[in-house]
C-alpha cells in the first residue's frame, strides 16, 4: 500500500510538473504599474495640454507660412521656384542660363506690406516652433522625473541613463527605461513596453 501511494507521488507530481511546463508562465501577463498622485496627476495632463497646444499652433503657421508662399508664387506665374530672402526684402528664384557653368537668379522686390507679412509669419513660424520644442522638452523632463521618483534608480544594473531637468543623470531600470504609457486620466503609467 505504501508502494502505491508513493508511485501515485511521483506520478502526481510528474502530471504537476508536465502540466505547469505546458501552460504559459502567468508572470508574462503582469506589468509593473505607477499610480500617480493628483498632484502629478494634474501636471501631466496641464504637459500634454501645453504640447497640444504647441503641436497645433506650429502646424498653423506653417500652413500659414505656405499659403503666403504659394499665394506669391500665383502671383508670379513666370518666376517658378521662388524663394525670399533672410532679410524679407526679395524674392527670388533660379533662371535658366545659357552657359550651364554660370547660374543666375532673378529678383523680385517685395512691398512693404509684403515684407511685414512675410517676417510676422517666419516670426510666428520661429517662435512657434521653439515653443513646440519646450514642450515636448517639459513633457520628456517630466516622464523622466517620475520614473525616477516611483520606479526608482541605481548606480549599476541595465537600464537607460537619462537626465533630469536639473542636469542630473540618474540609470533608469528596465522595463521603465523603455519610455512610459499613461491611461486617459493619467493617474496611472505603465512602461512603454510591457
Amino acid at each position: 500500500m505504501i508502494t502505491v501511494v508513493m508511485l501515485s507521488t511521483r506520478t502526481l507530481s510528474c502530471l504537476v510538473l508536465c502540466l505547469c511546463a505546458s501552460l504559459p508562465c502567468v508572470a508574462l501577463h503582469l506589468a509593473p504599474v505607477m499610480r500617480l498622485s493628483a498632484d502629478e496627476s494634474m501636471r501631466a495632463k496641464q504637459l500634454v495640454q501645453s504640447l497640444g497646444d504647441a503641436k497645433e499652433r506650429i502646424a498653423k503657421a506653417k500652413v500659414a507660412w505656405e499659403q503666403f508662399h504659394q499665394t506669391y508664387q500665383a502671383a508670379h506665374p513666370n518666376v517658378p521656384g521662388l524663394r525670399f530672402t533672410d532679410d524679407f526684402s526679395l524674392a527670388f528664384a533660379l533662371m535658366s542660363s545659357s552657359v550651364d557653368e554660370v547660374r543666375q537668379v532673378t529678383t523680385i522686390e517685395l512691398t512693404a506690406e509684403e515684407k511685414r507679412k512675410l517676417d510676422s509669419l517666419h516670426r510666428e513660424v520661429t517662435e512657434s516652433e521653439q515653443s513646440r520644442r519646450q514642450a515636448e522638452r517639459n513633457w520628456r523632463d517630466y516622464q523622466h522625473q517620475l520614473m525616477a521618483d516611483h520606479a526608482g534608480h541605481s548606480s549599476t544594473g541595465s537600464g537607460a541613463i537619462v537626465e533630469l531637468a536639473n542636469d542630473k543623470q540618474v540609470l533608469i531600470p528596465y522595463p521603465w527605461a523603455s519610455g512610459l504609457t499613461f491611461t486617459t486620466d493619467f493617474r496611472l503609467a505603465f512602461p512603454l513596453t510591457f
